[in-house]
């Protein structure tokens, strides 16, 4: 694969076939009418975090399977990663993460995370609904526990859900997807 287009698509029939297993059909169909160019960068940044993205493909290969590793990696090394501003008062998050919108419109968009190994991303909310597809098994507490979730397997937030995530020894990619009040950035939840 060596289109970006294909490979957004690649991501997006991921996503369709999780939501169908679900049942959230309106969210299914939002997310298949999603169309356009992808959003990437002609010159990607210099993040910290960025010197981990060929181990956290890796994971996508060794996980889930090659076929999305081949998709992802091919977005991952051309998307125009950047960080929330607000985190930067945390700087093990801020030098551990990056995020990139791949393709998106006013109430919907498709993304990925990468966070660096040994990475604590403390809770957390916003007022968009939210949906992940880890790319790597990785630690994640949804307000009542830390619990392991496997890579692959669709994970659900409400509007305003707490949530935190933690790696381990590896980076870790995510793929996300926001619904409805995309433009509010998330916020930490203080204790």
């Amino acid at each position: 694969m060596t289109a970006a287009g294909p490979a957004v698509d690649a991501l997006t029939a991921r996503f369709v076939a999780a939501l169908g297993r679900t049942g959230a059909m309106a969210e299914l169909m939002a997310v298949a009418s999603l169309g356009g160019p992808p959003q990437l960068a002609s010159d990607p940044p210099d993040l910290p975090v960025l010197a981990h993205l060929d181990d956290a493909i890796a994971r996508v290969a060794d996980e889930v399977d090659d076929q999305l590793a081949e998709a992802v990696g091919l977005l991952a090394h051309r998307a125009a990663w950047t960080r929330t501003a607000s985190y930067a008062s945390d700087e093990a998050l801020f030098a551990g993460y990056a995020h990139a919108t791949l393709r998106g419109d006013e109430d919907l968009v498709l993304g990925l995370v990468v966070l660096g190994p040994d990475v604590h991303y403390r809770a957390h909310h916003h007022p968009a609904e939210e949906y992940y597809l880890p790319l790597g098994a990785i630690r994640w507490d949804h307000g009542d526990g830390w619990v392991d979730e496997p890579a692959g397997e669709l994970i659900h937030h409400a509007p305003w859900q707490p949530h935190a995530m933690r790696t381990g020894e590896r980076a870790v990619l995510l793929a996300y997807l926001w619904f409805d009040e995309i433009a509010t950035p998330s916020a930490f939840v203080e204790p």
